[in-house]
């Protein structure tokens, strides 16, 4: 759906391609491998004619999120994915103020797209402070510390018969979209393990592209053109129709008394001097 300016503030771009991190299964053994590259999109797949200046690289770019799913070393399983770590404060977008996340994406121009290209990709959340992420992770290296996380997904192709590869999307998630998960499975309300979601306090977000157990690998891409928090409708309507109303029942009761007032008779003087006293 179309989003009006004034209803989101932008979280990326500029991307600050230094600061992401591959998080990949290789921290597992894993062979699984991501990057996160900004590309200049030609007139071809340029955005409704507009693109997004990124500084540190000098020109208009999006993000291509791209690389290798392998699910043969693990069984099965595999994980790829470039996370962005806040530190020492987080990322704040308090439900008071905040609806959501919007994702504008499309497909890579670079990718070759087959029938087994994955094309499901997952964002995620992180609301609890976390490990420092090395910028050359040795292959294998120790695991993190498993987390909470809160997840949802978003298809590269929407529609099945999707006929323009340029094609841009965006993915609207509220708050309530997003599902807690640990170790890659669902965690639900109830369990001992589950928290709600507090998005006052991002301290990482990530884009991944996993396996969902086998069900997709191989080399993948998407470019994501915009990552934004969608901010809750100002509710000056409902404030300037308040004020109408209290403006109404005043009026209406400083008339009631002025009428009573007017309607005062005096019949002879001594009911006027009581009146007075």
């Amino acid at each position: 759906m179309p989003l009006a300016s004034n209803e989101t503030e932008t979280i990326f771009p500029s991307w600050q391609f230094d600061h992401w991190r591959a998080v990949d299964d290789r921290v597992r053994g894993g062979s699984s491998i991501s990057h996160l590259d900004s590309i200049k999109l030609d007139q071809e797949y340029k955005v409704e004619n507009q693109l997004y200046d990124d500084a540190e690289k000098g020109g208009k770019a999006a993000a291509r999120f791209w690389g290798n799913l392998d699910i043969d070393t693990l069984g099965g399983a595999g994980f790829a994915s470039q996370a962005y770590r806040y530190g020492p404060s987080p990322l704040k977008l308090p439900q008071l103020s905040y609806n959501g996340i919007a994702i504008h994406y499309q497909p890579d121009p670079k990718t070759k797209y087959t029938s087994s290209t994955p094309t499901n990709f997952t964002f995620v959340l992180k609301t609890t402070p976390t490990s420092n992420i090395p910028k050359h992770p040795k292959t294998p290296g120790p695991p993190r510390e498993a987390q909470l996380t809160y997840e949802v997904s978003f298809p590269l192709f929407p529609n099945l018969n999707e006929s323009n590869p340029g094609r841009k999307h965006v993915a609207i998630f509220e708050w309530k979209e997003f599902k807690a998960t640990y170790r890659g499975k669902n965690v639900p309300e109830g369990d001992e393990k589950w928290v709600p979601l507090d998005p006052g306090l991002i301290y990482e977000l990530s884009i991944m592209c996993r396996s969902d157990f086998g069900k997709q690998h191989g080399d993948f891409g998407v470019v994501i053109n915009s990552i934004e928090a969608v901010r809750k409708a100002k509710r000056v309507g409902m404030w300037i129709r308040l004020c109408d109303f209290w403006k109404g029942v005043t009026t209406w009761v400083s008339g009631l008394f002025s009428s009573s007032e007017n309607n005062i008779r005096l019949d002879d003087e001594d009911e006027k001097q009581r009146l007075i006293v």
